[in-house]
């Protein structure tokens, strides 16, 4: 009996200085892909790999949003070696009793002081097949900052709207904790299937409109407005955050680094920082 073919991934690697590895996977998460991989090559420089599936429309979508600088590369690859198993994966706790944690995973044991079901508040997060799951700082701050905005009812919202919403995380949670209507949106169609199978994981099916509409193209007055995406895009989205953002209303940012934001913030102006969280030298600011 011959052996079976190979399940082929096609994956998408970006060849960068080491200093810039951390810039490229932060940009490829929020394309909505379900894991990035980063490998050292003997010659200082790192592969940074991603997929968002074989579909050739959505691959070129994908590179086409990267910097036009970074060498970019779609190489097939055996998918069958690229699982992550459950034991290397962990819960993320962001917030006193809020955890987020791997779909893969529930029902593995970990060794941390803080069980699973002493949460208060657990969001199910699919990462899917691929290369490796890496740590998400600017999710981590995001996360926390909504549920403690939220939570703390300081501010009203019955419209949130996620822009570049990846898996889907921060839109699921505005769902968990009561927003009535949330809107998601990305450029990536990969992002629009996980943020709907993370729906159902949630027990949220139905509560997030999800598409790949550009900013430009949103309307409509919005309470709170979450924007995990890179300094770029965030200032070349100013003037849609003003538009979209109702009077009053919270903006919260991250995909920044805590030491080189300014400009940033000069771009939003007149929108005013009113908190923020940092981790592993990233930070997530909320704005009104």
């Amino acid at each position: 009996m011959s052996d079976p073919e190979p399940q082929i991934e096609r994956t998408i690697v970006v060849t960068v200085d080491a200093a810039l590895a951390d810039i490229v996977t932060d940009r490829l998460w929020q394309l909505g892909v379900r894991a990035v991989s980063e490998v050292g090559l003997p010659d200082g420089r790192v592969d940074v790999s991603t997929s968002v599936g074989n579909d050739d429309v959505a691959i070129a979508r994908a590179t086409g949003a990267l910097d036009p600088a970074w060498p970019v590369e779609v190489r097939d690859l055996d998918a069958s070696i690229v699982q992550v198993a459950a034991e290397f994966l962990s819960p993320t706790w962001y917030s006193p009793g809020k955890v987020c944690i791997p779909a893969s995973c529930l029902d593995a044991k970990w060794s941390g002081s803080d069980p699973i079901d002493s949460a208060d508040l657990v969001t199910v997060i699919d990462q899917g097949s691929a290369f490796g799951l890496g740590d998400h700082p600017t999710t981590r701050t995001s996360m926390a900052l909504l549920a403690q905005l939220l939570d703390s009812g300081d501010q009203t919202c019955d419209r949130l709207l996620d822009v570049g919403c990846g898996t889907g995380a921060l839109a699921v949670l505005a769902a968990q904790l009561g927003v009535p209507t949330i809107r998601a949106i990305d450029i990536a169609d990969a992002a629009v299937e996980s943020t709907l199978r993370n729906e159902t994981l949630n027990d949220v099916v139905g509560r997030i409109e999800v598409d790949t509409t550009p900013v430009a193209m949103v309307d409509g007055r919005w309470d709170v407005i979450m924007a995990n995406i890179l300094a770029p895009v965030l200032i070349s989205m100013a003037d849609d955050f003003h538009r979209l953002l109702r009077p009053g209303g919270s903006l919260i940012i991250s995909g920044i680094l805590a030491d080189r934001h300014d400009h940033v913030l000069a771009a939003l102006d007149p929108l005013t920082p009113v908190d923020s969280l940092t981790h592993e030298g990233w930070i997530s600011i909320e704005l009104r």
